[in-house]
């Protein structure tokens, strides 16, 4: 039996759970980030909102401050989460080639590759973001690695990222090609409705996470030069990959939800 939740019930799950928190923040985040890029936004957005005297206090100084310091609560939640990334890229080392549920060929092999890549690099980039929090707080007096250094392991940490997207763009890629796309196959034919329906559900969530991914290129690549694209175009690739990937979050928290309401029921 399918227990539906409220859609409030939803939100106090998604705002009480750290990914979802943090996933508000960073929607928060970009679109101070459009703001800041688009001039005119700011005007079209706050000037029906605000009285002329506190619209004329909300400067680009006091909303580059304000998007640190939502930046700096963000890794707040994040500082222990290269753990997640490095136990995660030891299950994909670690999983025989028999169970991995893909059969033979080069494309399963590659894949696999690439998972690990995503999650090691993903894992690297956290870690040197977590080693730069102090830093990040902008307590005056207050560093561990000064502000040289830090500059540089915050850099590294941005290319580890970009290098992480990219293996997590190819191995979803090729899941979609192989994998996921032979539930629309011949296999189909042969499977209960619900195990392709669970399958089509799975290919639309790879193919969700491959597109935020990709549109979460723009922020380490424009930081490191890698990628040249106008600021207001990354802020508005950084919103709508957070609405993306906080999609993810909502859904799983729909989800959670629904079980503990079921629990309690029965």
């Amino acid at each position: 039996m399918t227990v539906r939740v409220s859609t409030f019930d939803q939100f106090v799950k998604f705002g009480t759970d750290a990914y979802g928190l943090e996933r508000l923040l960073r929607l928060i985040q970009g679109l101070i980030q459009l703001l800041l890029s688009l001039p005119v936004l700011r005007l079209l957005l706050l000037r029906p909102l605000l009285s002329a005297q506190s619209y004329s206090t909300v400067t680009p100084v006091l909303l580059q401050a304000l998007r640190k310091r939502i930046s700096s609560i963000r890794q707040a939640f994040r500082i222990f989460r290269f753990l997640d990334s490095f136990s995660s890229a030891w299950s994909v080392w670690s999983l025989p080639p028999h169970q991995d549920g893909v059969g033979g060929g080069w494309a399963p092999r590659v894949e696999r590759w690439m998972d690990f890549g995503a999650k090691s690099f993903t894992g690297m980039y956290l870690l040197l973001e977590s080693m730069t929090f102090v830093e990040s707080l902008a307590v005056p007096g207050l560093s561990v690695w000064g502000e040289q250094r830090a500059a540089e392991l915050a850099m590294d940490g941005q290319r580890f990222w970009f290098v992480g997207l990219v293996c997590g763009i190819l191995a979803g890629g090729l899941r979609l090609a192989g994998r996921e796309g032979a539930t629309e196959g011949k296999m189909a034919e042969k499977r209960p409705q619900g195990e392709v329906e669970k399958g089509r559900e799975r290919k639309r969530r790879t193919f969700r996470r491959l597109v935020a991914d990709a549109m979460d290129l723009a922020v380490p690549g424009s930081v490191v030069g890698w990628v040249r694209l106008e600021p207001a175009m990354v802020s508005l690739l950084m919103f709508g990959s957070t609405v993306l990937t906080g999609m993810e979050v909502w859904e799983r928290c729909g989800r959670e939800a629904a079980a503990t309401k079921k629990a309690i029921e029965w």
